[in-house]
């Protein structure tokens, strides 16, 4: 049960930290294009930029989640 509950962790983790970057680079995407874009390199450049963003959040998030695991784990352990 251990490993199915570590990788629900991992992956809950995973997705809640990427969503929470997912939602932050929207608007701030937006605003960048209205505001400084020029023309379609400036707009290709920030797309590689938060594409970046979003590889670096996914296994940050995992990290955190395995993390979470092991400290929710040490404290129910420390009941018994």
């Amino acid at each position: 049960m251990s490993p199915a509950i570590r990788v629900l962790f991992i992956v809950a983790g995973a997705g809640m930290l990427g969503l929470f970057f997912y939602k932050l680079i929207g608007p701030v995407g937006h605003w960048y294009e209205l505001n400084f874009a020029k023309n379609d390199d400036d707009l290709s450049h920030a797309y590689t930029v938060a594409l970046a963003i979003q590889l670096v959040a996914l296994p940050a998030g995992g990290w955190l989640g395995d993390r979470l695991f092991r400290k929710w784990r040490q404290k129910r352990l420390g009941r018994r």
